[in-house]
């Protein structure tokens, strides 16, 4: 779509009777959503139940993660914290492209032609294993360029 286009809004498909109304006033602002918000949402969810995009397989698992915070389950199963984390190259803005490829050289240890490769083929992972400090870090100076 172009800037002075609108993308069509598709109608929600009518919930039964047994829909709460904030729950249907709720579905009808996410339909409301442009891309970006859309997937600044995705994002938000993602980080609040501590899911990666690797850990997401469909929406099963976010349901389940959802369903068992919620029910807050009496025989608590101990949760353990994610400690390796994978640093991913979602997309970059075109103007900023020379920048992103030198930090991803720089990130990753690769020469200028592979790291070009890499970030003409996002999304992609630069880095695994990461320390949750060192992978925010370097999340932080991608998303600054």
């Amino acid at each position: 779509f172009g800037p002075d286009e609108e993308m069509p809004i598709h109608p929600l498909p009518p919930l039964d009777g047994s829909a709460p109304q904030h729950i249907k006033e709720l579905a009808d602002d996410i339909l409301h959503l442009n891309m970006l918000e859309m997937s600044e949402l995705v994002k938000m969810v993602q980080e609040h139940f501590g899911l990666s995009d690797d850990d997401v397989d469909g929406m099963e698992s976010m349901m389940a993660s959802v369903q068992a915070r919620g029910a807050g389950a009496a025989e608590a199963e101990p949760v353990e914290e994610k400690t390796a984390f994978d640093l991913k190259l979602q997309g970059f803005d075109a103007k900023a492209k020379i920048k992103v490829i030198k930090e991803v050289r720089s990130i990753a240890g690769l020469g200028l032609k592979d790291a070009k490769e890499m970030v003409e083929s996002a999304p992609t992972t630069i880095k695994k294993g990461l320390k949750k400090e060192e992978a925010e870090e370097l999340k932080t100076k991608l998303e600054e360029l």
